[in-house]
């Protein structure tokens, strides 16, 4: 299965120390141009360049000229390379991006689907301390979702 996977979930899933998840989860997965050179300059990441440099992110070049309304150019970019590439799922957290992204008929996944996904395979043993993590790093996701999948989990919500 072929993933194609925007920025910000790369960048949660590394805060959290948990992007070997992707690569077990979708071994096959590809980034825009735009999303790698995102990771390069992102502030956030910057003391994980040695870890960017060894991941095996396979990069294409896409011809963008300018980002679709609303979103940035690495999510035009994804959501371009998703349908380029016929690609499974895109990995996409953003709100709007995500639903630019569904009214094309592209099926997506986020940072918390991820997460959820590597459980159920028991890749991980729980979600809450990655949840609450993600509070401690500045990744914001919605309460009602991080609660929606520890409800999944039986853990306690937040």
């Amino acid at each position: 299965m072929l993933l194609v996977a925007d920025t910000s979930p790369i960048i949660s899933l590394l805060l959290a120390d948990k992007f070997d998840l992707l690569e077990k989860l979708f071994p096959n997965y590809i980034v825009p141009k735009a999303v790698f050179d995102e990771l390069q300059n992102h502030q956030e990441i910057k003391r994980f360049k040695n870890e960017l440099e060894g991941l095996k992110l396979k990069v294409k070049e896409i011809n963008v000229f300018f980002p679709l309304s609303g979103i940035d150019i690495g999510e035009t970019e994804a959501i371009i390379l998703f349908k380029e590439t016929k690609a499974d799922f895109l990995l996409i957290d953003d709100k709007k991006a995500r639903e630019k992204a569904e009214l094309l008929e592209i099926s997506c996944i986020g940072t918390l689907g991820i997460l959820y996904l590597a459980y159920k395979k028991k890749l991980i043993k729980t979600l809450r301390p990655i949840f609450e993590l993600f509070g401690q790093k500045n990744r914001y996701f919605s309460v009602n979702y991080l609660n929606y999948f520890l409800r999944k989990t039986n853990e306690l919500e937040l």
